[in-house]
C-alpha cells in the first residue's frame, strides 16, 4: 500500500491522464450480476491493464474474487483503493476487516478492525466491538476443537432441493423437515409485491431396522409456504410458521394443528395472544407441554429477534414473556429447542460471543422452576464463520440433527452427529418418557412397583422405579401428582378398595420423605380396570394434576 501511495505522489498526472473505459466496465458489472463471473473477471482485468488505478474496477475485482472464494485476492484489490493510514478510508478498511471476518480469517480481521478503530472508531458499525471480541475468542478456541463427525441422513430424507429446520418426536421415531419445493410453482408472487419461495413439510418414520423411510409430503401443506415445524411431546399438536396469510396478524404468524382420530387437522392461526403485527416464527414446545417458546421481533425485547415464551393453560395460551437478557442480546436469537429433559436449552445467536454469524449455544438449569443459565458456545467446528442454527437433540441426549450445505445431495441437507459429552443433555429414562408422552391428565403406570399378594408392603424391587420418579419430581418441583392404587377383582370390592388405598398411601409416604412436591393419594380398588389381564389391573400409577 505504501508503494501505491508513493507512485501516486510522484506521478499524479498519470492517474488523471488515463482514460476510463465506462462501456466495458458497465458490461463487466452486468456480467457479474448475471453470474457470469469469469467473463466479468476477464473484462475487468483488461480494463485494469489500461488503468490500474481506477477505483471502480478494482472494487469490482474485489467482489469477483470474494465470489470465487479467494479472500486474500479480494482483500488485495480492496487495498489498492483503501489505505489503512488514511482517516478518509476508515469505512473501506472496515469493509476489508468484515471481508476477512465473514470468511474466518480472524487474525487478519482483527488487524484491520484495530486499524479502522485507530482511524475513527465513532463511524464504525455497532457490531464492530462484538466482531473484535469474536475474533479474539475464535483465534483461541480453534486450537481446541471439539469432536464433530456429521453424517448425512441419506437419500430418503435429503434431495437436490433444500432441506432444513428438522423436528423430531420425543420417541425418536418421527422426523419432520421443511423442504424448499423445486417446481415451476416454487416462486409465489403475492398481491403486495413480495416474492416468496414455496416451502412444504415432509415426514419420515424409523423402520424396525432403525432406518428412515422415504420422507413424504404432509397433509397439512397448502399451496402457500409453511416452515419451521415443532411437535408436542405427546404428539397431539403441531405448531408451525406461515407468512403473508389473509388471516395473519403480521408478516409471519404461528399456526397450530391438532391431532384428531389419528390425523392432524388443517392449521389455524394460533391467535393474537401470541401473534403480533410483527414477525413470529420457529416455535418449540417445552417437554412438559406447559410452554411454547418462539422467536419474534416485536417491541419490548432486547434486540432484533428475541426468544419469547407463552404459558399453555387449560384455557389456552397466555401473553408471551421475554426470556430475558441472559439468553437474548441486543442483536438476534433464533431456533430455540428444549431437550426432553427440560433442563437443556439449545438455540442460535449472532449476539453472544462466537465464531461469526449465527452460532449454536447451550444453556442449562437445575430444575424447571429456575431460569436458564449463561449460554455456552458449542465450540469449533460445530460453529464456524458460517451460519449455524436449528439444532435439535434426540431423547438420548447425544444424537443431534441439523442442516448444512457443506456436502450432500443438494443445497442444504439434514445431518446427524454425536454431541461431545460436555454438550449432551440428560438421557430420558423410560419412566420420564412415559410421563411426557402421555396426554394431560392420563394415568402413568409405575411398571416396576409391586407388592406381595394381598399386602401393602412394597417389594424391594419397587424402590428403583420410585427413585426414578423422585428424580423427575425434583427436576419439576412445581409438579403436583396424585398417587393411585388399583387392584384386580379377586376378593371383595370393599377389601380391594381398602388395599388399593393402603398401597397408594405407602408409595405416597415414601415419596413425601424425598421430595417437596405437592402429593396426594387415592385408592380405586377394582373400579378402573385397563384390560382383561388381572396383572395389568393390579397396578400403582399416578396422574399429573393442574
Amino acid at each position: 500500500m505504501r508503494t501505491l501511495v508513493l507512485i501516486l505522489f510522484i506521478f499524479p498526472a498519470i492517474s488523471f491522464a488515463q482514460k476510463k473505459d465506462y462501456k466495458n466496465y458497465d458490461k463487466a458489472v452486468v456480467y457479474f450480476h448475471e453470474g457470469k463471473v469469469e467473463k466479468s473477471k476477464k473484462l475487468t482485468e483488461k480494463i485494469l491493464s489500461k488503468n490500474s488505478e481506477w477505483i471502480k474496477p478494482n472494487l469490482l475485482m474485489a467482489s469477483i474474487y470474494a465470489d470465487l472464494g479467494d479472500i486474500e485476492e479480494s482483500a488485495r484489490y480492496m487495498l489498492y483503493v483503501y489505505d489503512e493510514n488514511t482517516p478518509a478510508d476508515v469505512l473501506g478498511i472496515e469493509q476489508i476487516a468484515k471481508l476477512y471476518y465473514s470468511n474466518g480469517y480472524y487474525e487478519n480481521a482483527l488487524y484491520y478492525f484495530n486499524a479502522a478503530q485507530s482511524l475513527n472508531a465513532d463511524v464504525l458499525g455497532k457490531k464492530t466491538t462484538l466482531f473484535m471480541q469474536n475474533c479474539i475468542y475464535a483465534i483461541e478456541k480453534i486450537n481446541f476443537p471439539v469432536d464433530f463427525n456429521p453424517e448425512n441422513l441419506g437419500e430418503n430424507i435429503n434431495t437436490a432441493a433444500e432441506e432444513y429446520l428438522p423436528a423430531i418426536s420425543v420417541n425418536g421415531k418421527v422426523l419432520m423437515i421443511t423442504r424448499r419445493v423445486e417446481s415451476k410453482n416454487s416462486i409465489i408472487e403475492l398481491d403486495n409485491g413480495k416474492v416468496i419461495t414455496q416451502e412444504d413439510f415432509y415426514i419420515a418414520e424409523k423402520d424396525d431396522e432403525g432406518k428412515w423411510t422415504k420422507a413424504v409430503s404432509m397433509a397439512i401443506n397448502t399451496p402457500l409456504n409453511e416452515g419451521a415445524i415443532t411437535i408436542s411431546s405427546d404428539g397431539g399438536a403441531l405448531v408451525y410458521t406461515a407468512c403473508n396469510r389473509d388471516n395473519g396478524f403480521g408478516s409471519c404468524d404461528l399456526y397450530i394443528s391438532v391431532k384428531r382420530n389419528g390425523a392432524y387437522s388443517a392449521g389455524v392461526n394460533i391467535g393474537s395472544v401470541i401473534n403480533s403485527k410483527k414477525w413470529e416464527s420457529q416455535a418449540c414446545f417445552s417437554p412438559d407441554g406447559k410452554y411454547l417458546y418462539f422467536v419474534s421481533n416485536r417491541p419490548g425485547g432486547y434486540g432484533g429477534k428475541d426468544i419469547w415464551r407463552s404459558e399453555i393453560t387449560q384455557k389456552g395460551f397466555l401473553p408471551a414473556e421475554n426470556l430475558g437478557d441472559t439468553i437474548n442480546t441486543k442483536y438476534n436469537e433464533m431456533s430455540p429447542f428444549i431437550h426432553p429433559d427440560n433442563l437443556t436449552f439449545y438455540f442460535a445467536s449472532d449476539g453472544q460471543t462466537g465464531f461469526g454469524d449465527y452460532d449454536l449455544f447451550v444453556s442449562r438449569r437445575t430444575s424447571t422452576d429456575k431460569k436458564w443459565g449463561l449460554p455456552n458456545n458449542m465450540g469449533y467446528p460445530i460453529n464456524t464463520y458460517n451460519t449455524e442454527n436449528s439444532l435439535i437433540v434426540a431423547a438420548n441426549g447425544k444424537t443431534a440433527y441439523y442442516a448444512s450445505d457443506v456436502s450432500g445431495f443438494g443445497k442444504e441437507d439434514i445431518f446427524q452427529f454425536d454431541l461431545p459429552e460436555n454438550l449432551q443433555a440428560e438421557p430420558l429414562a423410560d419412566l420420564e418418557m412415559d410421563i411426557i408422552t402421555q396426554k394431560a391428565g392420563e394415568e402413568v403406570v409405575l411398571k416396576n412397583v409391586s407388592f406381595a399378594s394381598n399386602s401393602f408392603a412394597l417389594e424391594q424391587s419397587s424402590f428403583a422405579e420410585l427413585d426414578k420418579l423422585i428424580v423427575y419430581l425434583k427436576k419439576n418441583p412445581n409438579l403436583q401428582i396424585e398417587i393411585q392404587g388399583h387392584t384386580d377383582d379377586i376378593g371383595s370390592e370393599i377389601d380391594n378398595q381398602i388395599l388399593s388405598k393402603q398401597r397408594a398411601k405407602v408409595v405416597f409416604e415414601y415419596l413425601s420423605t424425598k421430595v417437596n412436591n405437592k402429593l396426594t393419594y387415592k385408592g380405586f380398588g377394582e373400579s378402573q380396570p385397563i384390560g382383561d389381564n388381572k396383572e395389568e389391573n393390579r397396578r400403582t400409577s399416578f396422574v399429573i394434576k393442574e
